[in-house]
Parts: structure tokens; sequence; C-alpha cells
């Protein structure tokens, strides 16, 4: 019954999703005009993923599946936009980082296991000042807004052990340059030319979480 309703709740998330994510991108008001109806094949793509992914999260990890159901939806917005307008906008962020907050929160009251909470803190914390010194040095490679993602991402994984940190990070630096260089040849994009790096680095966090 509670992977049927997370595999719901992922299907009526998708239109909204990729209703936000329109919003964001395209600088306008919310409004279903964006979409359409009947809903456009990206609000159905989104329901088919989001509902999937959903539900195999509910199967494989119940304990935690409040905050990658959360991490998942918010995620996808931000990655909808990111591929869309290389922008990932902090509001955004944010709503993703103080939600993960609260759910883990909560989880370590349930659970009484208040060293993974302070734990996601910390490496939160740690990956800000890593990546802000990153941003300072490579600035026209990095954006701002891949250093909020990753703390926010260092929030969650840092539940699961520092070695999720880790790997989870580094998993979706190296799925970022293995997409670069797809790219680059095929001729898609320049040597220069911006490259979104939040999907991958949401992509490599789910991935280690669902391994934990």
């Amino acid at each position: 019954m509670i992977t049927l309703s997370y595999g719901l709740l992922g299907v009526a998330a998708g239109p909204l999703v990729v209703l936000t994510a329109f919003s964001i991108a395209r600088h306008e008001p919310v409004h279903w005009s964006l979409t359409g109806w009947p809903p456009s094949t990206a609000s159905l793509a989104a329901s088919m993923f989001l509902g999937s992914s959903l539900t195999y999260v509910a199967l494989v990890v119940p304990r935690s599946a409040e905050m990658l159901a959360w991490l998942l939806i918010v995620g996808t917005v931000l990655a909808l936009v990111d591929s869309a307008c290389h922008l990932l906008p902090h509001r955004v962020v944010g709503l993703l980082f103080l939600g993960g907050l609260a759910l883990i929160g909560a989880q370590a009251l349930v659970r009484r296991e208040f060293e993974p909470l302070l734990r996601a803190g910390v490496s939160s914390i740690a990956v800000f000042a890593a990546g802000f010194l990153l941003y300072q040095r490579f600035t026209a490679e990095l954006g701002f807004g891949d250093v909020t993602l990753a703390t926010a991402l260092a929030l969650y994984l840092g539940w699961f052990g520092w070695a999720s940190v880790f790997l989870g990070l580094t998993v979706g630096l190296l799925a970022a340059s293995f997409v670069m260089r797809m790219l680059l040849i095929a001729k898609r994009v320049g040597r220069h030319d911006p490259v979104a790096l939040g999907p991958a680095l949401l992509g490599g966090a789910v991935y280690v979480m669902l391994q934990a």
C-alpha cells in the first residue's frame, strides 16, 4: 500500500514539476497554459519517471523513502531548469536543502540516532567550503549554483555515511565529464561552452544513496 502511495505521488507530481520548471526557465508566472491540456509529452514523461522512481525508492530504501522522494521531486525541477538554461535557482536549491534538513531531522528524532544528523550537517558545511574555494578559483567553469546544489546533496548523502558523500559527488562529476566528452565528440558543444552540471550531480547522488 505504501509503495502504491509513493507511485501515485510521483505520477501526480509530474505535471507540477514540469509546470514549475517551465515557469522558472521562461521567467513566466505559473500557469497551466505553459504545459497545455491535455498534458504535454514532457508532463507525461515526468509522471512516468517520478511514478516509477518513487515506487522503486519505496521498495529499495523504505526507511529513507521520504527524503529520497523529496530529493527526486525537487531535484527533477532543478535538472529540467539547468538543462534548459544552465541555471540552478537558489530558492529551489534552498527548498531542497531545507526540506531535506527537516526530513532528516525528523528521522533522527524518530530513530533517536543523532550522529547521522550531525554527520549530514558537517558534510554539507565541508562541501560548501570546498566548493566555494573551487568557485573562487574556477569561476568560468563552475557556477555558484553548482556549489549550493553540491552542498544540499552532501546533506542527504551525509545521512548515509562519509563514503556516500565522497562517492555520490565523485560519481556525479565523472558522469558530467563523460557527458561533456560525448557532446564534444558529437560536436554538439564547443570546449568552452557551458554544460549543465546539475543533472549529473543529482543522478550520481541518487544512485549512490540507492546502493547505500
